[in-house]
């Protein structure tokens, strides 16, 4: 009675512990779970079948013992299968193991099955003799080898996977191994001592340990999603706004849905309306936020009058939508808007409706009312109640957004969009000294995309980044191209966007490009606009500081345009702005855009800043910028911009316009700074000696090489200067070296002293005619490649012989 009072005790256990996975229905969905009960339900056969097998046995009834022994064996067997189920389903693991494992199952599930049967007819399992007595055969130790195995392997794919496997779910797996090797252990045990129930108390240890380890942390795992859930419902299934008492969005669009169903039913005209406030934010903050709400109140209390309570929502804030029927739309508006002005509200906020009428293309409730809002946007500027049709032209204008954000990858993957180059070229040397890299997107459906088109999208949906970083990685090819084609490597601007800086780290992104590729930070410039600097000032200056301490040139692109601000220079260090290309649309408007446009290259090149100017279209425009100092041009007179094979074909053809030498970088710097309107610039005194003479003096750049000349650079009082005293003509700046006989000999004589000994020199001339021509120089720069001095001249005065 001892054997069965263990077994009584095992099977009591094992029905407490396991009730709550036992009681669920056998027909649930889950395999997994199915699988245990399967292996729960076989484990209390054979602890049934233990405890009969305890009391036949000691009356030694053997034929009832016999059929007994049978069913303990076949309940052995099928728990031994259905646990091997349970675990490979329960791990999840499509491994080949996992497969091997459960079809070996199968097939030792058969084979013990077999040797069961075989027994009624010969005894090569178990036997009795003629006292009763048990005895185990030879396949008895056989079947209790193949469990053994069984459950070392399922201990061992459990353990591996656990391995794997991370927090709650690898504890859970480890657990399963575990209880595994256990069961491991008491079958060795049973086979040493098998009249004592020792499978049976294994059994009921690894339920326990399953039950109290495995299911017990399913469910607290479970519990924890549910109340989880249950938050989130609490956080989002309000059906109503609190402040209004109007349907919040998720339920207004339920409604609105069954509503243009019923309305289309009966030929209605569904319409959607996207309603805000004008000024709301200046309201709260005059009247505070408490009168602000009431307000808001008193406002939904008249969309209710005028639409109906289930017909009205609150989305956020100011913000409301309204589903109605589009006949007598525009008589309800006019009365609401009589209504709310005639109101007890002082400074009443106006109202700015958009409309989207359901008829273009049946759009879902959500999409219906970003178009109601899309068309209110369009009158965001209004400050009196006003009303906006969403439009055939805004859904194209939508649909084109739509396409260029969902097919931004693929253009950029199968190069539809391409990047441009546009050469910035020195006023000292017309050699091209960087390039701007812009993008155009040529799409095989669409055609040319203008960047006006997607830039902006881009920028909206912060997207702009993937396309700026794009560029950078053409350039970088681009450069290594032109590198190993042989060719001077120049600076290459990119144009970067607010957006940039929001939805990446783009200071760090571009430097690792540019150092995977081992190229020089300095061949990358940064353009930011002056817009962009006054969105965020600080947030852009620390960015920008970033750049510059890298070694990245910082440019300030359209410089000049809209509202400019000259104190965003004091706020932000860059090394070179660029004049919006307005200032050359309106050359020709008179003098006042010169002057102004004079006097910011003139305080650039006091702060040490280059100057770019863009749209430079005609020669008479590039004479000018290149008389008033500024030293980078731009624009349609040069080339437009082009692909890189454009480049390479041009150079092939000879008719490109050349890069610069970067070892003459330094010297042609030099020369561009210099202000052939600004002696100050050309002095470098700090004293006031040549204060009184500051004004258009005629000044000029003159090279030396040797024993030959070239007027390089020149203003206009300069050259008429020379045509009239010297009758040399200046005109074409372009001409090579020539003799400097025709040049007076102090003149000659100065300017060689100035090249040998450097410095500054003050010296009188005199000419022809008994005149003195009082004159200053200085030595500038030197070429380092060809031997090339230039010297600036300024003609101080000219005087009779006294």
């Amino acid at each position: 009675m001892l054997y069965s009072s263990a077994g009584i005790l095992a099977l009591i256990i094992h029905l407490i512990i396991n009730y709550d996975v036992l009681r669920k229905s056998g027909k649930e969905s889950i395999s997994v779970h199915r699988s245990y009960r399967q292996f729960l339900t076989a484990v209390m056969v054979y602890y049934i079948s233990d405890i009969c097998w305890g009391i036949l046995y000691a009356r030694h009834l053997i034929f009832l013992t016999s059929l007994d022994t049978s069913i303990y064996f076949a309940a052995m067997a099928c728990s031994i299968l259905f646990w091997t189920r349970y675990v490979v389903e329960y791990l999840k693991e499509e491994s080949f193991f996992g497969r091997l494992l459960h079809t070996i199952g199968k097939l030792l599930f058969g084979f013990q099955i077999f040797v069961v049967a075989v027994n009624f007819f010969l005894p090569v399992l178990f036997s009795f003799d003629e006292t009763g007595a048990y005895h185990a055969e030879g396949a008895r130790y056989v079947t209790m080898i193949i469990q053994i195995g069984m459950y070392l392997m399922t201990s061992s794919y459990a353990i591996s996977v656990s391995a794997r496997s991370e927090g709650s779910t690898k504890f859970r797996h480890l657990t399963i191994g575990l209880a595994s090797l256990a069961m491991t252990g008491f079958i060795s045990a049973q086979v040493q001592y098998p009249l004592l129930p020792l499978y049976a108390i294994g059994c009921m240890l690894a339920c326990c340990i399953m039950h109290s380890f495995v299911f017990e942390n399913e469910k607290e795992e479970y519990r924890d999603e549910l109340e989880e859930k249950l938050k989130e419902n609490i956080r989002k299934g309000n059906y109503y706004d609190l402040l209004t008492g109007l349907p919040g969005m998720t339920y207004f669009f339920e409604l609105a849905e069954k509503k243009r169903t019923e309305m289309i039913k009966t030929g209605g005209q569904p319409v959607f309306l996207f309603l805000d406030l004008s000024g709301m934010k200046f309201y709260n903050q005059r009247h505070g936020f408490a009168q602000g709400d009431r307000l808001l109140q008193d406002f939904a209390n008249l969309l209710i009058r005028a639409f109906g309570s289930e017909n009205c929502s609150r989305f956020a804030q100011d913000h409301f939508a309204v589903f109605t029927q589009g006949e007598g739309l525009r008589e309800k508006l006019d009365q609401l808007f009589q209504d709310w002005e005639s109101g007890k509200h002082a400074e009443c906020p106006a109202i700015r409706v958009g409309v989207y009428e359901d008829q273009l293309d049946q759009a879902d409730i959500s999409t219906a009312c970003d178009r109601a809002k899309a068309a209110r946007d369009v009158i965001r500027g209004v400050y009196v109640s006003a009303v906006h049709y969403y439009n055939s032209a805004m859904l194209v204008n939508a649909e084109r957004k739509h396409y260029i954000i969902s097919h931004l990858e693929e253009a950029m993957e199968k190069k539809w969009i391409q990047v441009y180059y546009q050469p910035i070229v020195r006023a000292a040397n017309g050699r091209v000294c960087e390039e701007e890299a812009l993008t155009r997107w040529i799409d095989p459906e669409r055609g040319l995309l203008p960047p006006a088109d997607f830039i902006p999208v881009l920028e909206e949906a912060r997207l702009i980044y993937k396309l700026d970083l794009y560029v950078v990685d053409q350039i970088l090819e681009k450069n290594q191209h032109l590198k190993e084609s042989g060719l001077f490597l120049v600076p290459q601007s990119v144009n970067l966007s607010r957006s940039d800086f929001d939805s990446c780290d783009i200071v760090e992104e571009i430097c690792q490009r540019v150092d995977r590729a081992k190229m020089p930070h300095s061949l990358f410039s940064i353009e930011i606009t002056e817009s962009m600097v006054g969105s965020d000032l600080e947030f852009i200056r620390q960015q920008t500081d970033r750049f510059r301490a890298l070694g990245f040139p910082v440019w300030m692109d359209d410089f000049g345009s809209g509202y400019s601000s000259l104190d965003v220079l004091a706020d932000i260090q860059v090394d070179l702005i660029k004049l919006d290309m307005r200032f050359m649309q309106q050359f020709d408007k008179g003098d006042k855009g010169k002057i102004i446009l004079t006097e910011l290259i003139r305080m650039a090149l006091s702060l040490g800043i280059d100057t770019i100017c863009e749209g430079v279209e005609r020669e008479d425009q590039v004479e000018f910028l290149r008389e008033i100092g500024c030293t980078k041009l731009q624009g349609f007179y040069y080339a437009k911009p082009m692909p890189m094979n454009a480049i390479l074909e041009r150079y092939e053809k000879g008719t490109q316009i050349g890069f610069e030498n970067p070892d003459e970088t330094a010297y042609y710097d030099a020369i561009g700074r210099i202000n052939l309107y600004d002696l100050d610039g050309i002095s470098k005194e700090e004293e006031d000696t040549f204060r009184h003479y500051f004004s258009n003096l005629p000044m000029a750049i003159v090279e030396v090489r040797g024993d030959k000349v070239r007027f390089t650079r020149s203003n206009q009082a300069y050259r008429d200067f020379m045509e009239r005293t010297f009758a040399i003509s200046l005109t074409g700046l372009d001409t090579s070296f020539e003799p400097v006989t025709r040049l007076g000999t102090t003149f000659i004589a100065m300017l060689k002293k100035c090249c040998k000994e450097g410095g500054r020199v003050v010296f009188d001339e005199k000419v022809s005619g008994g005149m003195m021509i009082h004159s200053f120089m200085r030595r500038i720069a030197e070429n380092p490649l060809s031997g090339t001095i230039a010297t600036a001249v300024v003609v101080l005065a000219v005087s009779g012989e006294d």
